[in-house]
């Protein structure tokens, strides 16, 4: 968990300094969704992308 925390601290890091705060949305929603697939497998975000959602 310690290398995840580090990369996210990283990553936020880059986005302040320089000032690119249009990728940190896209990040959190990549965080989210990548957290998504972990937690409930692929298959329930497979469900999604086959039913157009």
């Amino acid at each position: 968990m310690g290398k995840l925390t580090l990369l996210f601290r990283e990553l936020f890091a880059l986005v302040r300094r320089n000032k690119m705060y249009f990728l940190a949305p896209i990040l959190i929603f990549l965080a989210l969704l990548a957290f998504l697939v972990y937690s409930l497998g692929p298959v329930a975000v497979v469900t999604f992308l086959y039913a157009g959602v």
